[in-house]
């Protein structure tokens, strides 16, 4: 039986163009990858908008877009704690649904499936079942800061149809505590698309720990996607963007 593979870096950009270069590959038809990274990258603004211009280069997905359905930037926003920050994030999905602007067709994100509510193109607010991400970061700040725990959050729904492929993807978030301070993230992808969504998702996933460290006196170690039936529709045009951006700091 062969290993499935995985690729681990201490940058999240340098993981994903190790697992697109193989998904890429001709001939090569993986039903499961595994990447991690470390935190040694940095999601700052001007990185971002590296590759953002890259993905635009070879007609892909902005990984910054693909980010903000994962944990918008709106609750990144200093000075608030994290119920605050979490309803900054759904107005921010409400505005641009209303606005109609790109990704806003999207009746759920997952940000809005993990806290339970969403905000339509009216303004009308829905709720549909318990803000799980706040329940994660309180009950990490409940326990002993030396417990071993795993909570998670299922962001599939009842009303998500069987399909072949397409969103949603994303089907599980773990948040591993361990030691007295450290937190890991783990998300597992039921198809994933390495062009347009995975690097995205990557960095929504590293957004998303670094929130709930950050809210529960943790700090951000290890960021994980697991991809079930990785894919890319144009794998020369994945492998000269994973070539691209593999540099960028």
């Amino acid at each position: 039986m062969t290993a499935s593979p995985s690729f681990h870096s201490h940058s999240l950009v340098t993981a994903w163009a190790q697992g697109s270069r193989l998904i890429a590959t001709a001939g090569r038809d993986d039903f499961l990858i595994t990447l991690s990274s470390g935190i040694e990258w940095e999601p700052d603004p001007a990185n971002l908008r590296l590759l953002d211009q890259a993905s635009k280069m070879y007609g892909w997905e902005r990984p910054s877009s693909v980010s903000e359905m994962i944990l918008p930037t709106a609750c990144e926003a200093g000075g608030y704690n994290a119920a605050d920050a979490i309803e900054r994030g759904l107005i921010m999905l409400g505005r641009a649904r209303k606005r109609g602007t790109r990704f806003s067709g999207w009746k759920h994100t997952y940000f809005e499936r993990m806290a339970g509510e969403w905000q339509d193109k009216q303004g009308y607010r829905h709720s549909f079942r318990a803000n799980k991400l706040l329940g994660v970061i309180e009950k990490l700040n409940l326990w002993n800061r030396n417990a071993e725990a795993a909570c998670y959050i299922h962001t599939s729904l009842d009303s998500d149809t069987f399909r072949t492929r397409g969103g949603p993807c994303l089907q599980y978030v773990q948040f591993r505590a361990h030691g007295e301070n450290r937190l890991d993230v783990i998300g597992l992808y039921r198809a994933h698309d390495y062009g347009n969504k995975a690097l995205g998702n990557l960095i929504g996933l590293h957004r998303l720990g670094r929130f709930v460290g950050r809210h529960t006196g943790r700090q951000l170690n290890t960021v994980a996607i697991v991809s079930l039936h990785p894919f890319a529709d144009h794998k020369q045009r994945l492998l000269n963007f994973a070539n691209h951006v593999a540099p960028v700091p």
